[in-house]
């Protein structure tokens, strides 16, 4: 063997193994600045449509299944993937040839599909992946609470990047596989962590939000990382050591309520479910049929009852129909508020300068919100909560 096969040998031998690297890129100065909400547009959003190498365009519409339409040359093909649930998050991505990928954000199982094979008349399906740990919403009784959500796909370097939610026992853990787009081969994994994807960037990888918490409605930005896969170079850290320093770094989860409320815990679980979560825009009350009770312990901290909170929001659910009028589309509870509450002083002064990442500003709503809304969360509490769980009726 010549010097220089030896030397390529011996390179090979010691080359390190390729792995998921995580990179700090800047710190975020005002969380305010990013979108998180809007799933189209914004910081978060995905797109409903995306472009093969070719320019045949792949567009997702989504109803009880999901339909893929592959449109080349102005011949359109279909794939459906059934029992999405109606599942809004378009997630969908497109490779760097004829393959693009889509993952069912009900069961959390990923799917890549050759566009050439799919216009042969072949089985478009290249190769399906689940992740894990992964809870679809019939494993968990229909109850979005406990269950999971695939919510982005990206595809880089010809990799595919999956991000999904595992809840349990009323905490979310946020978690991330990447693929190789050929193959399917798993090649690392991160989570429970509290990274989320950043889906309108134009990076060679993926960006990555950082330092948000654990609780979806309440996330705030505080970094921006870029995720790639490749060797260890440098000395880089594996991305699952960066995590772990990150978490050792993280502050306990808040030990105190907010605001020191009423003598009835009921009623104080009832004002945190109606409190404004972190990423809030608007003064619009956001409680619904689909918030669960658990929202209330990022407010209460220690506090947080699992029972009380069950309480708390059957009670706003009897409220809710009690309320509820022919145009469904209004949610009672925020018109309540708006009439009732909204319109008085200190409530006037404290919406004027809205700000629901500041703690005091919170404490000062809740306590706003007690003392002009305690009749009515009395009448409520003495009406519903006398028997534990009771709900009268539910909205429609």
């Amino acid at each position: 063997m010549s010097l220089i096969a030896l030397l390529v040998a011996a390179n090979v031998a010691v080359a390190p193994p390729a792995t998921l690297i995580l990179e700090k890129i800047r710190s975020v100065d005002d969380p305010r600045s990013y979108d998180l909400r809007d799933q189209q547009n914004g910081d978060r959003g995905v797109p409903m449509s995306c472009s093969l190498a070719d320019k045949t365009t792949v567009t997702l519409s989504i109803g009880k299944h999901a339909t893929l339409e592959v449109n080349r040359d102005g011949t359109p093909k279909s794939v459906v993937v059934e029992n999405v649930a109606g599942l809004g998050r378009s997630t969908l991505a497109c490779g760097d040839a004829d393959d693009f990928y889509y993952a069912n954000p009900r069961h959390g199982r990923l799917y890549a599909y050759s566009a050439n094979r799919l216009f042969r008349g072949d089985d478009p399906v290249v190769w399906t992946r689940s992740v894990a740990p992964f809870k679809s919403m019939d494993e968990a009784g229909g109850i979005m609470t406990d269950a999971s959500i695939a919510t982005v796909v990206q595809t880089r370097q010809k990799l595919v990047f999956v991000e999904w939610f595992f809840r349990k026992d009323g905490g979310t853990g946020f978690w991330h596989e990447v693929f190789d787009g050929a193959t399917g081969a798993a090649l690392g994994k991160l989570g429970p962590s509290d990274l989320l994807a950043k889906t309108n960037e134009h990076d060679p990888w993926w960006i990555l939000f950082q330092g948000g918490g654990n609780e979806t409605a309440n996330y705030v930005p505080q970094s921006l990382y870029r995720l790639r896969y490749g060797p260890q170079e440098d000395g880089a850290t594996p991305a699952a050591e960066t995590i772990d320093g990150l978490r050792a770094q993280t502050p306990p989860p808040r030990l105190k309520a907010i605001a020191k409320l009423a003598a009835n815990p009921v009623i104080n679980h009832m004002i945190a479910l109606l409190s404004p979560t972190r990423t809030t825009v608007t003064a619009k009350i956001e409680f619904c049929p689909a918030v669960p009770g658990q929202r209330a312990r990022y407010w209460l901290g220690n506090d947080y009852d699992e029972t009380l909170g069950a309480l708390a929001r059957n009670i706003l659910l009897a409220f809710w129909a009690e309320n509820q009028g022919a145009d469904t589309s209004v949610s009672p509870i925020d018109a309540w508020f708006q009439t009732e509450i909204a319109p008085q002083q200190p409530m006037k002064t404290l919406l004027a300068h809205f700000s629901p990442e500041d703690d005091q500003w919170i404490a000062q709503y809740q306590e706003a919100l007690l003392g002009l809304g305690g009749p009515t969360f009395d009448r409520l509490f003495a009406k519903y909560g006398t028997a534990t769980g009771a709900v009268v009726r539910t909205p429609q």
